[in-house]
Formats: structure tokens, sequence, C-alpha cells
């Protein structure tokens, strides 16, 4: 029973759906249904129209043979007439008429009882006809009596009747009526009409077979072709034959081809999805290498799209798809230029200052973001479907040209002092000066001085000038012992520290080595120890260290060196920029001590192009320690 029951749940669940099966099979059910029971019904009216009339003719040549065989002489007698009736009777009624109406004999009723029966369509009829007198031999099958149908007012049954006039002599004697019962002749009827109903019920069996194999033929590859596209739909499978491996070898040609332009059109689509998904990665993995920051913003100026630099600038922490422009960036000036080319539809370039916490500068472009719409350049397309917002920091390009100006500014401020002062001693001595022998010696001892200080700033800018043009490639680097270039650069500026009463101390790590410029080097620590002496007071130390800091992980670790003075120290607000050129903590005491204000700018450069970095710890009135960090 288990099988039967999950057949019958099977078919149910199928028809209670509203696929192709369910839809083209309860309908030609349904047709089936109504055509055969027209069928049916149609074919037992024919049969029992069609046996009606073979019975009707047959009663009537029964009725026209039997009038021929009657004795009419007897027509009148009442006895031979029952009589005749009466031997009748198993077979048919028999009624035995005058030409007057008058009933004579009937084999089920009294006659005495009966009616006049002269109006009786089927008497009416046979005395019309006796009434042309006997046929001839020849006329007998063109001259049939007439037959009618009704119900009888004297037995209350619905009969057939057929009425044939009774000649005696040529002339009419009477009519011979017979009548049958119509349920006898329907219970006759009756196996034939069963016959054809079973008929008709086969034939709809039949039929409903036909179209429920029919409804599942054509369902079952469509719902194959469903779950393949079902499939390629879920990304599960891209065009590789599915649809044309799910139908079967009898399955319909037209679905063949459906199934193979499914498998063609899942193909190109895939290759479409497997291209565009490659752009995306091309575009995301450029979006991610610009260092410009990138938005993309919808109509109503929310972000849509940002890369990490434009992350990283303004939220670092925080998600930025879904949020205002505004709320993301917090940034007035940006929505205003967002905003404006939303608007207008056209490309906007701009320069704006945002605090993000320090001043920086970043040039915008907005540009509009048009779906579905071919790119131009030929002026507006409308308005835009969206904003694209890319933003570049210029800030360090703001800061070199600041930079570059306040350079200008403080050459043309060094060389003029000392030009001045030469061209004004120049113009003494030309006076008249040169006749004083102490007078023009001081004076040509000023224009040394001068011109020794000319030399040194060129020269100082011609090494600065170098280093950032060259960068690292200009070194001249090999692995060199560091304790030679530190008592080098301590030869150097020992004159000056002795004068001043100072002591040099050098403190280097044994078998100490790196991968360095000597020169470059010694210049720098040269540089750096000649302000530790001319800063620090008379007496004081001056501690030049040199020594590897290598990390607990596995590193190549960092060659330090340090210069520590006991001299006036910096101001915590000048330390940021104490390498810049010309940058002097006290203007007078450095022009005094014949600083040239590049000094530390050459130091930073040096560093820098060794790969490393210099830095500055300093307290006012403890003393500085300048500190240059290169890898080793």
């Amino acid at each position: 029973m288990a099988g039967p029951v999950r057949a019958h749940r099977s078919l149910f669940s199928i028809l209670a759906r509203k696929g192709i099966f369910a839809r083209s099979l309860l309908p030609l059910s349904a047709a089936i249904l109504v055509a055969a029971a027209v069928f049916g019904l149609a074919g037992g009216a024919a049969l029992g129209s069609a046996y009606a009339k073979a019975n009707e003719d047959g009663l009537a040549r029964t009725a026209f043979a039997l009038a021929a065989a009657f004795p009419a002489e007897t027509l009148s007698d009442g006895g031979p007439a029952a009589a005749f009736a009466s031997r009748l009777s198993g077979a048919y009624r028999v009624t035995l008429i005058l030409p007057d109406g008058r009933v004579v004999a009937d084999s089920e009723a009294d006659p005495r009882a009966m009616d006049n029966h002269a109006s009786r369509p089927e008497v009416a009829a046979a005395l019309a006809l006796g009434s042309a007198g006997e046929p001839k031999a020849g006329q007998r099958e063109t001259r049939l009596p007439a037959t009618t149908r009704r119900e009888s007012s004297t037995v209350g049954d619905e009969l057939y009747y057929a009425a044939a006039p009774v000649f005696r002599d040529g002339s009419l004697a009477g009519v011979l009526r017979l009548s049958l019962h119509a349920p006898t002749l329907n219970r006759a009827l009756a196996p034939s009409r069963w016959s054809l109903a079973l008929a008709a019920l086969a034939f709809a069996a039949a039929a409903i077979a036909a179209a429920l194999a029919f409804s599942r033929m054509t369902a079952r590859p469509i719902a194959a072709l469903a779950e393949v596209a079902r499939v390629y739909g879920a990304g599960a499978a891209s065009g590789s034959g599915e649809g044309a491996r799910a139908l079967g070898k009898n399955d319909p040609e037209e679905l063949r081809l459906l199934a193979l332009t499914l498998d063609s059109m899942a193909s190109e689509i895939g290759s479409r999805i497997a291209s565009a998904e490659a752009q995306g990665r091309e575009l995301e993995a450029i979006l991610d290498a610009m260092s410009e920051a990138v938005l993309a913003l919808d109509s109503g100026l929310r972000i849509t799209l940002a890369n990490p630099a434009a992350r990283a600038l303004f939220c670092p922490l925080g998600a930025a798809q879904g949020r205002g422009l505004l709320e993301f960036t917090r940034a007035s000036a940006l929505q205003e230029v967002a905003a404006s080319c939303l608007a207008s539809g056209e490309r906007n370039r701009v320069e704006l200052t945002l605090f993000l916490p320090s001043e920086r500068f970043f040039q915008a472009l907005a540009a509009p973001l048009r779906r579905g719409a071919a790119p131009s350049t030929e002026g507006p397309l409308g308005p835009a479907g969206g904003v694209v917002l890319v933003l570049g920091d210029i800030t360090e390009l703001r800061r070199l040209e600041r930079v570059r100006r306040d350079f200008v500014a403080n050459v043309s401020h060094e060389l003029r002092t000392p030009v001045q002062l030469v061209k004004g001693f120049a113009e003494a001595l030309r006076d008249g000066a040169l006749g004083d022998p102490d007078q023009a010696a001081r004076f040509v001892g000023i224009i040394e001085r001068n011109a020794e200080r000319m030399e040194s700033l060129i020269s100082d800018l011609l090494s600065l000038a170098a280093l950032e043009r060259e960068g690292r490639e200009w070194l001249e680097a090999e692995r060199r012992p560091m304790r030679p270039i530190l008592e080098a650069a301590r030869e150097a500026v020992l004159p000056k520290a002795e004068a001043r009463g100072m002591r040099l101390i050098l403190d280097c790590e044994a078998g100490l080595e790196a991968r360095v410029d000597p020169g470059l080097l010694e210049q720098a620590i040269v540089n750096l120890v000649d302000n530790a002496i001319k800063y620090s007071k008379p007496g004081k130390e001056v501690r030049v260290s040199a020594s590897a800091d290598r990390p607990a992980e596995v590193g190549a670790g960092s060659l330090v060196i340090e210069v520590r003075d006991q001299g006036i120290g910096i101001p915590a607000r000048d330390l940021p920029r104490v390498f810049e050129r010309f940058y002097r903590v006290d203007k007078a005491r450095s022009r005094e001590l014949g600083g040239t204000g590049l000094g530390l700018a050459i130091v930073r450069h040096i560093a820098r192009a060794h790969g490393g970095e210099a830095s500055v710890e300093s307290w006012e009135g403890e003393g500085s320690t300048f500190r240059i960090r290169i890898p080793l």
C-alpha cells in the first residue's frame, strides 16, 4: 500500500502545482470527459432514434400485412374480431375499428368502454389511406400505414401506433391498429445503451491516459531544462552542456534546440561574468594602488565606493559605503564641490584646504558619473547619476614651494650682507684707505672673512644640491669600520674644541662596520660636532658614539651615531624645523659664529642618502643629542 499511496500523493502534488503538467493534463482530461459524455449521449439518442424508427417501420409493415390477411367479414362481428385480437395480444396490442370510428375489439381493453377513435392520428391516416381504394400489387410497399407515438388514454402508457385499412371486396371495411409499449422497447434497447456507455468510458480512459503520457512527456524535459537554468543562474555551471545532457533521446527536437541555446547562452553569460569579474578585480587593484583618495557617490551624495586611500584619509576604522559624504569626510567644502558637479553635470577641479587634523592641501577633481550614458568630453550630458571625487594630496608640494621660496629669500639674504660688506670695504680702500696701513689691513681682513663665508655658503649649497639631485646612486658606499671615520671627524674639529677648552670623547663599539660613504658620513659627523662646539659653553664635553642597534627578532639592525653636547639646548617649538635649510634657532648668534644655516640640512640629506634618517632630542639649558640612524 505504501507505493500506491506515495504515487497518489505524488500525483496530487503534481496536480496541485501550476506547472505545464497540471495546466495541460487537467484541461485535456476535462475536454476528453466532455467529449465522451457528448458521444455517449448523442450515440444513445441516435441509437434509440434508429431503434425506434426500425420498430415503427416494422410495426407498420406488420399492421399492413395483418390488415391484408384479416378476414374482413368478421370485422363487424364482435366475437371473431375479439378472438383475433386476443391471439395477437402476446406481442402487440391489437385494436379493430369500424370506418365510423367505433372500436369493435381490443386485446387489452373493453371496447365498450373506449371512445370513438376516428380522430386518432393513426386511425385518421389509415381511413384516409383506405378511402383511396385497395392498393394494387406492387403498391403495398409505397403505401405503408402511418405511425405515431403518444400516451394512451385507455391504458395510460406511452405506445407506438400503426394503423392499416382493412378492405372487403375492394371497399374499406375498417381499420386494424397495432400498438407497442414504449417501455418494452426501451428495455430491449438497454443492453445496447450500456454497451455504448462502456465504449465511451473506455475511450475516455484511453484518451486520458494518452493525455497523461503527453503531458508528462512535455513537462519532464521542460522541468529538467528549468532545473538546468536554475543551476546556471546560481553560477554552479557555466554553459558546460548540462542542458543537452538533461534531455533524453526521445525528447522533442524543439526542446533539444532550446537546451543547446540555453547552454550557449550560459556559456556566453559565464564568459561575460568572468570578464566583468576580472575587470572588477583589475579596477579594485588599480584603486587600491592609487595614492589619491577616490570616492564614488550616488545622486544623493552617499558613498558607493571608497578606495583604501580615502578610508585611511577620512575614517580609517569606520565603514564608508552607504554613508553621506559630509558625514564621512566632515568637509563642507568637499560637499559643495560634489553638489555643484552633480547639479551642473560638468567636471570641476579645485584646490581645497582640509584639517585632518593638521592642515593639508588637496587638489580635488569632481567628475559626473552617468549610468548607461556614453562618456563624452563635449559638454554636459544632462543631470548626473552620481559623482566621482579624486583627491590628490599636494601638501608636500606646497611645503616644497614654501621651502623653495624661503630658500631663495634666505640665500639672497645670506649673500647680500657679505657682498655688501665686501663691496663697501673695497670702495673704502679705493677711496684712500690704502694709504693707511692699519685701516687697510683691517678692511682686507673683513673682506677676507666675508669671502670665506660666501665660499662656505656656496660649498654647502653645492653639497646639498648634489645630495638632493643624485640621492643614493651618488654614494660611493663600501663596507668600512666606523672608528677610523669617527677619529677623522674628531681630528677635523679638534683645534676648535681645544681653542674653547672642550673635550671630545669617542665611544665606538669594537669591530663595528657598516656599508657607508666614508667622506659623506665624516662630513655629517663634523657638522654635528662643529655645532655642538659652537653652541656649548667653554670647558664642556662633547661625546661622539657609534653602536649597532640590533632588534630581538631576526634582522640586520641599524648603525646609530650620536653626538651629545652640554650646550644651551633647543626650544621644543623649534625642534621640528632644525633640519630645514637656513633655519636658525638664534639667528644673530649663528651668524656671529660663522654658520651658514645649512649644516643640519646637509646632515639629514646624508642620512637619507644612506637610507636612514636624522633626529634630535634636546632640553633647554641641558644640551642636545643629535642622532643618525643608518641600516646596517
